[in-house]
């Protein structure tokens, strides 16, 4: 539990960058683990697109932590699109973590660099962060370093460089060929207790909504297997729904299996989620060991987020980059 008055006094910070926000969310998310019911769950309200000084804050104060980052993009004429992320976060009960994110672009080739650092586990913060569909680090500390490259050779082939230093350090190398509503992967991953070549596909139709993937790594000791559906308008207007799962025994710092759901759909003046996780849940993988999986979890979460009205800053110019390939 927190304190009373540190819950009021960031409370009423919170509220007042109201007046400059775009948004408000709300959440509420439970994964039992033995606890309490306050033990276990998660209780957050944040706001989002606030304009201070050319950057865009978004803040939250949960029932465990707060957390804060801040954006700025450029846009460099003659040279490209230039965007950089801060973020933190404080435990109530002691405990922080830090991140960096830089990224850039200059005609057809994205760089991206990225830091962070921690000294309490991500799921002391979110008790469904052990099962994200991006493999996250859940050492109880530590730091890690990632960078990636992205070179277009032409309008349907994509080159991707990959790697990160930290708890289990790797490097991945693909190509990536699209074909219409089709695209295609193949590539290389190496590093820490992995090796092995990857072979992948995405299907993805605008006129229909529907996208499906799929990527095997398979080698010598090591298997990998990724996959993903996603149905935007299945629900009503401006709606979406996706699934994910994740089977990935050669990773040492994350949950081996990870899997969930999320629904969303126009709901009053805002929009609706529903979401579902779950997989292996090992009390190893905080402390950085590599032992058995300890059993299996589950999470839920229901949240909502209400556009406030305000109009959308200049600030932040940059254009959408494609994501970059996981490292």
């Amino acid at each position: 539990m927190f304190c009373n008055r540190r819950f009021l006094f960031a409370l009423a910070a919170l509220t007042s960058g109201l007046a400059g926000a775009t948004s408000l969310d709300f959440g509420v998310s439970y994964a039992p683990a033995g606890g309490t019911l306050l033990q276990d769950g998660l209780l957050r309200i944040g706001v989002q697109d606030v304009q201070l000084g050319g950057f865009g804050l978004a803040a939250g104060l949960s029932s465990r932590a707060l957390d804060a980052s801040f954006t700025r993009s450029l846009v460099l004429p003659g040279l490209g699109a230039l965007r950089l992320r801060a973020d933190g976060a404080a435990l109530y009960s002691g405990g922080l973590r830090g991140g960096l994110n830089l990224s850039g672009t200059a005609g057809p080739v994205a760089l991206t660099l990225s830091g962070s650092a921690w000294n309490a586990s991500l799921t002391r913060f979110d008790p469904l962060a052990r099962w994200a569909e991006v493999a996250p680090d859940l050492r109880g500390s530590g730091a890690a370093l990632g960078a990636s490259a992205r070179y277009r050779l032409n309008r349907d082939t994509v080159l991707n460089v990959a790697g990160t230093l930290g708890g289990q350090s790797s490097v991945l190398a693909q190509a990536e060929f699209r074909q219409g509503v089709l695209s295609y992967r193949l590539g290389v991953r190496a590093g820490q207790n992995v090796l092995g070549a990857l072979a992948g596909a995405t299907y993805a139709d605008p006129d229909t909504g529907v996208t499906a993937s799929l990527d095997a790594l398979v080698g010598p000791e090591t298997l990998g297997l990724n996959g993903s559906l996603g149905l935007d308008g299945a629900l009503g207007e401006g709606s979406t729904a996706r699934l994910f799962a994740a089977y990935e025994p050669w990773r040492t710092t994350s949950e081996v299996l990870r899997y969930g759901v999320h629904a969303s759909f126009l709901l009053g003046a805002g929009t609706l989620s529903l979401e579902g996780y779950g997989g292996t849940r090992s009390g190893d993988v905080q402390s950085g060991g590599t032992g058995g999986t300890a059993g299996q979890g589950f999470g839920l979460k229901v949240g909502y987020l209400l556009p406030l009205g305000a109009e959308g800053s200049e600030a932040d110019p940059a254009p959408a980059e494609e994501a970059p390939p996981q490292p």
